[in-house]
């Protein structure tokens, strides 16, 4: 275990401290790597935290149409440049007809300027000039008259027309749809595009961004997007003077695989065992040497990791239960238990090692970034739920899911999700979510004076588990109402 140790321990820092180590960021990266294995597709993964500028985002002088076409515009010159990627690098026989329509998407979208009349001077200058006289005098001749007489004028009007230089902010969808369909069609690919930290936008952009996605792109029927966002922050449809602007969940898009929802523990404790079993195993084969574990270790998947890196399989289900479904979790609290059990030179992995690593977790990662507000509601929910009825999951009523303080405590990963819409037989006609709070709140109070008593554990579990497993008739009187939230 001593030499493994070393041999891991470059790796595992590498890894863990790798911002990118999220589960939907995860997915998608898994998801953009096995849709590239296909020759024929043309993928295109696009972070939302790089789209556009600060001004876009911030300069809310700007018209809305302004600011969503700008990151629209970002959107299509990533699509642009990956397909010329793609005709370039695996050519058809219509290779330079896709060019020629991949010039013509390029015209669809790139921002022209206008030359515009603004304003029109007119000057005008005038002159005029009299001159008149006589002279009469007497010469041996007679009598001498002389008249004169001068006269002119002058007359000059110049107009002077100033212009301004606009820009032309208009996408023509008709023309986009077909050039970005033909070319599809000439280059014989399929497009993917993998849109991630949709949340990261601000709200107001978000619905009419969905909008444009949803003319640009969605009517092409080789063109595919995927969304990966975080639900309580994203926003993709508003009601514009009664008009739908966005995307119409179930109509244009569909929902897929909540993950929060996915990895819930105690739906299918073996099942998600093994998934973060395999993901551990997976991100260790990535970072060490090729060979390394199956050769000097006889490990070739993550059922054999979890048996011999940890004390038993009992042992790594505590992990998995301590990850709450969250993979960063998960890779985190193994870290430390890691270490720690390598610094007490133990040959493996154990339970106290990863009760103590979810404690600093939560105390380091989570806890030290909520205001005091947030903690003031989490403790006022930790006194109630484990403090005064010896549990860790509650009931909250379903009207109460988009309330401010539970979002962002449910963001902040120290409330999770256990089950939607459930219904208590007592009360007909309500309906609650289930939600569980952090393992690392409740391992926080052991071994101090408000250590909760484990008096809820089912018959199927053993006194193995560090955190009790709740049943469901303690549960049902567990409801939480809008004060606990204030």
């Amino acid at each position: 275990m001593s030499e493994f140790c070393r041999s891991l321990k470059t790796g595992i820092i590498k890894f863990c401290m790798d911002d990118v180590v999220r589960g939907k960021t995860h997915v998608f990266r898994v998801l953009h790597s096995r849709l590239r294995e296909v020759a024929r597709n043309t993928v295109v993964y696009l972070d939302a935290r790089t789209l556009g500028s600060t001004a876009q985002f911030s300069d809310t002088s700007l018209p809305i149409g302004t600011r969503c076409l700008a990151l629209f515009r970002d959107v299509l010159s990533e699509l642009h440049n990956e397909l010329l990627e793609h005709i370039v690098d695996k050519p058809t026989s219509k290779a330079n007809e896709a060019l020629e329509a991949l010039s013509k998407l390029a015209d669809a979208f790139v921002q022209g300027q206008t030359s515009i009349p603004k304003a029109i001077t007119q000057s005008e200058e005038a002159s005029s000039s009299d001159a008149s006289g006589g002279k009469i005098g007497v010469t041996s001749a007679g009598v001498m008259a002389e008249l004169k007489a001068e006269g002119s004028s002058q007359q000059k009007t110049a107009t002077v027309t100033q212009f301004a230089i606009e820009s032309d902010n208009r996408i023509l969808f008709p023309n986009l749809h077909n050039a970005l369909s033909n070319v599809l069609k000439l280059a014989d690919t399929e497009l993917y595009l993998l849109l991630d930290e949709w949340s990261s936008l601000p709200e107001d952009v978000q619905p009419y961004l969905a909008e444009f996605l949803k003319r640009g792109v969605l009517p092409v029927t080789s063109a595919v997007l995927k969304i990966a966002s975080l639900e309580y922050r994203s926003r993709f449809s508003i009601s514009d003077n009664g008009r739908l602007v966005g995307f119409e969940l179930g109509a244009d898009v569909s929902t897929a695989a909540d993950l929060d929802d996915y990895y819930v523990f105690d739906r299918n404790p073996d099942g998600i065992t093994s998934a973060f079993a395999d993901m551990l195993y997976r991100h260790l084969l990535s970072e060490l040497p090729e060979g390394y574990i199956s050769k000097n270790y006889k490990v070739t998947s993550g059922a054999d990791l979890a048996s011999r890196l940890f004390t038993e399989r009992e042992t790594f289900k505590e992990l998995a239960r301590a990850a709450e479904g969250v993979v960063r979790d998960l890779i985190n609290i193994f870290t430390k238990a890691f270490f720690d059990s390598h610094r007490r030179e133990r040959d493996s992995i154990d339970r106290r090692a990863i009760i103590e690593a979810a404690r600093q977790w939560f105390e380091q990662d989570k806890a030290q970034h909520l205001d005091s507000q947030l903690q003031g509601v989490l403790q006022r929910i930790v006194d109630e739920v484990i403090g005064k009825r010896k549990a860790r999951s509650f009931l909250l009523p379903r009207e109460l899911e988009r309330h401010v303080m539970v979002q962002r405590l449910f963001d902040a990963r120290v409330l999770h999700h256990m089950q939607r819409g459930y219904a208590d037989k007592d009360n007909p006609g309500i309906r609650y979510n289930i939600y569980t709070l952090d393992y690392g709140t409740y391992v926080d109070l052991l071994n101090t004076s408000k250590e909760p008593e484990i008096d809820l554990l089912t018959g199927e579990e053993g006194p193995e588990f560090a955190v009790p497993f709740d049943d469901k008739r303690s549960i049902r009187r567990i409801v939480l109402t809008e004060d606990a939230l204030r």
